[in-house]
């Protein structure tokens, strides 16, 4: 067969085999096969003509073999004058290779905390410290020093490729060759420099800057690609992160399983280095001596695989409350913690409330603490509750009111029997009349009046100019309306002035014919950022009960009209004013007091189902945000911030609200406000701190905002001088599966995918099994090759037969 090759000059590729072969003629046409018929039969003609009338003694053997000769002479001729080809195919089979698929995201940056000695001990293979077929175990002794250190996963992967004795890379070449690629977002090759080994080329194309991981895809895109023969296997190295892939990585390996790709995945990272964070505390302003305290905590555990977490809480640099319990790991743990405010020995008006959350694994330790100033206030919110008859909102209200250890209340119930009063019983609550002289009225030292449906005619014009002086200087005022005298009774009195909305006189009657239709108490936006409208632990379990637990209210007092500086918080959507949404709640300062208007008396409705859990918290809140300014007088807050979502998430801008009085408590008037931020977990070489401006909103008198960008994820304060200076502190959150997100090795979800493919997934300790692993395989290929046979072949059968007719001629004594 060589031989034959050789003959025909045929170039027979490596690795293969002449499998069969067929002719052609390039020149050949319908009229070239008449022309060359009719040739050839003239040829036969004269070629036999010739030789029947040659002279000489030539028998007619001779005559007829020199004929055959000539002719095929003729017809070798013509065939080489129609171009003839060999056309040959050969099949064989070549190596399919491996590609090696390596991560190249922000992730592969992370250093992880190594917790455990098997951890400590990979670090140590790596760095060829330990055998690569060290056995791992929960305690390992003489682990060299080298074994503590926490480098980057990019760091892990340098020392594989390099490792002497694994000498990973050069293994994998004996598959075939070797196709490296680097991903993020998309899967490209890695670098060709052909003056640098194929080792220092793959790590200088790895980066680790991409800012998104599509591992999933990359894969798919791999397996699918027809650029190129399907490899033999897909070696990957990866943490496992995916967060931009539309594939998931289940449907990836099961891509590769039906192309008989498996998947050997190199895991890299730590699955037990954790993460522990604070999310959010929910501390008060202020704080009651001997009041029993609830904070709710909310935070992330990620890594973890068993232990204790620890809480502290710290008011005044004492321990007030600790919790141990087991871990449990998450993206939102919640947990409450209680304790009794101390009275503080050295009286201190501010204190620190620290928020410690602390685990800890063998040497290393997790922790994070939330820090902030809260108030400290010895006394009592002292509340005048004014009704004219126990409706069904005062039945249910007065209990909780006298069940609050933070509040001294006193009840005036117009209708009541006065032998029921104080007058008359010396602990009785109910106060027998409105106090008659100022004096009186004033050394009472109420810090806020609610005022129900109470008609303007039981005050005389002095009580109604005492009430709104009261409210000048810095007390609370809640109005609750009433189907008879609230506000109806009220229009031209000083009191009218005192509201945050503007009315006309309604009558309510009774009619049994016609069903009220019920509506659901709608937040503004401004009422979703105000804190004391929460109804649950986050702004978003707060939306979801005021718009799924409670019940609607069936009626509302109409208003006309909102007061310039007043703020609508709570609205009914079916109604309206103008083409606003009628407002239910609405509040504005008037002086340096705050006042509240409530359009309906039918919050006791709230009770259905959940009994006092929505409707106490509910009132509770608005007598802490209206009582204690009064009480804290001088000391109260002049700042109030707040975010315009619940959680600040790094590249979306956040709105930050703040409201500022001046020293008198009177709405401050400034067109813009310098402010400072910062960012307390800055790092060495960061801005920690910069100037931002307030900018005052049109038409609120002493509501400011400003946006911020959120471009880099931690702590932050805002400081505000006011002219104290006051503090609101918030985080910004990375978002979730954020390529600096600190996460651990995703080892379940590779180790599945691997297993799912037909593959392996390795670990460290694993790495030197990995090249026995992988099966070879080769693609059956098949190449055509044209042959010209005007070669050596065709010119030695024409010598060959014109040689022999000249020697027949020759011995035949013929010219």
């Amino acid at each position: 067969m060589n031989l034959i090759t050789r003959i025909l000059a045929v170039d027979v590729p490596a690795n293969t085999k002449l499998d069969s072969f067929d002719f052609s003629f390039r020149g050949m046409s319908f009229g070239w096969l008449i022309l060359l018929l009719i040739v050839i039969l003239a040829g036969f003609f004269m070629v036999g003509a010739f030789y029947v009338l040659e002279k000489g003694t030539l028998g007619w053997i001779r005559r007829v073999f020199l004929i055959g000769l000539r002719c095929a002479l003729l017809v070798l001729l013509l065939f080489l004058i129609l171009r003839p080809i060999l056309l040959a195919e050969f099949i064989g089979e070549r190596p399919r290779g491996v590609v090696l698929l390596i991560d190249n995201t922000q992730s592969m940056q992370q250093r992880d905390r190594r917790l455990t000695d098997g951890d400590k001990a990979r670090v140590a293979i790596t760095l060829g410290k330990l055998p690569l077929q060290t056995t791992l175990a929960e305690k390992m002794s003489n682990l060299p020093s080298e074994a503590s250190a926490n480098p980057k996963r990019t760091e892990l992967v340098s020392n594989v490729f390099k490792h002497p004795e694994l000498k990973l890379l050069t293994n994998l070449q004996k598959f075939g060759a070797l196709r490296p690629h680097v991903f993020g977002v998309d899967v490209q090759g890695a670098d060709e420099d052909p003056k640098k080994s194929i080792a220092d080329n793959i790590l200088a194309s790895i980066k680790a800057d991409d800012t998104r991981t599509a591992l999933a895809d990359s894969i798919v895109k791999l397996v699918q690609s027809k650029d190129s023969d399907p490899p033999s296997a897909i070696v990957v190295v990866t943490d496992g992160q995916d967060n931009a892939s539309k594939f998931t990585l289940q449907e990836a390996a099961l891509e590769c399983l039906r192309s008989k790709v498996p998947l050997h995945i190199y895991g890299v990272g730590s699955s037990e280095g954790g993460q522990l964070q604070l999310k959010e505390v929910g501390a008060p302003d202020t704080l009651f001596v001997d009041d029993t305290v609830s904070i709710p905590l909310r935070w992330r555990a990620q890594g973890f695989k068993k232990g204790e977490v620890e809480i502290t809480l710290k008011l005044g640099g004492k321990i007030v409350a600790e919790k141990k319990f087991t871990l449990q790991t998450g993206e939102d743990l919640r947990e409450v913690m209680n304790f009794i405010v101390p009275k503080d020995p050295e009286k201190r008006e501010n204190l620190d409330f620290e928020t410690i959350i602390k685990y800890k694994s063998g040497t290393e330790t997790f922790q994070d603490m939330v820090k902030r100033t809260v108030r400290v206030a010895d006394t009592k919110i002292k509340i005048l509750y004014i009704e004219h008859s126990p409706r069904w909102e005062y039945k249910f209200l007065q209990p909780a009111l006298v069940r609050d250890r933070r509040i001294q209340v006193e009840f005036l119930l117009v209708n009541a029997d006065p032998k029921a009063t104080r007058k008359f019983d010396e602990t009785s609550p109910l106060l027998f009349e409105f106090p008659k002289e100022r004096e009186k009225f004033f050394d009472a030292k109420y810090n806020l009046i609610i005022l129900g449906d109470v008609a303007a005619t039981y005050f005389n014009k002095e009580q109604l100019e005492w009430i709104r002086e009261f409210v000048q200087n810095r007390g609370g005022l809640i109005v609750m309306a009433g189907r008879q005298n609230m506000p109806n009774t009220y229009d031209g009195t000083p009191l009218a002035e005192v509201l945050p909305i503007e009315f006309k006189k309604e009558k309510f009657g009774l009619d049994a014919e016609v069903r009220t239709q019920e509506y659901m108490p709608t937040l503004t936006e401004s009422g979703q950022r105000t804190e004391w409208l929460a109804l649950a632990d986050t702004a978003e379990d707060s939306l979801d009960v005021w718009q799924k637990k409670l019940l609607g209210f069936h009626w509302h007092f109409p208003v006309t009209k909102l007061r310039p500086a007043a703020t609508a918080l709570v609205v009914n959507p079916r109604a309206k004013m103008g083409d606003q949404p009628m407002p239910i709640v609405a509040t504005h300062h008037y002086g340096k007091g705050q006042v509240m208007w409530f359009g309906t008396d039918e919050t006791w409705r709230w009770r259905w189902n959940y009994q006092d859990k929505y409707f106490v918290r509910f009132w509770g809140q608005l007598i802490y945000q209206f009582g204690l300014p009064s009480l804290l007088g001088e000391s109260a807050k002049r700042a109030q911030m707040a975010l315009d979502r619940s959680q600040a998430v790094v590249g979306t801008p956040n709105t930050i609200y703040v409201r500022l009085l001046d020293k008198d408590f009177n709405q401050r008037k400034d067109k813009k406000v310098e402010v400072e931020l910062e960012h307390m977990d800055a790092k060495l070489g960061e801005q920690r701190k910069e100037m931002i401006t307030l900018n005052a909103i049109p038409g609120r008198e002493g509501d400011y905002a400003v946006l911020v960008p959120n471009n880099r994820a931690g702590r932050y304060e805002l400081h505000v001088k006011n002219p104290d200076v006051n503090t609101f502190s918030y985080r910004v959150d990375l978002p979730p599966k954020h390529e600096l997100e600190e996460a651990g090795l995703n080892e379940i979800a590779l180790r599945q995918a691997a297993e799912l493919s037909q593959g392996k997934f390795y670990r460290e300790e694993d790495l030197h099994t990995m090249v026995a692993n992988i099966r070879p395989q080769a693609k059956e290929f098949k190449l055509r090759q044209e042959i010209l046979l005007w070669n050596p072949l065709a010119i030695l059968l024409f010598l060959g037969l014109i040689t022999m007719e000249w020697l027949v001629r020759k011995f035949s004594d013929l010219s």
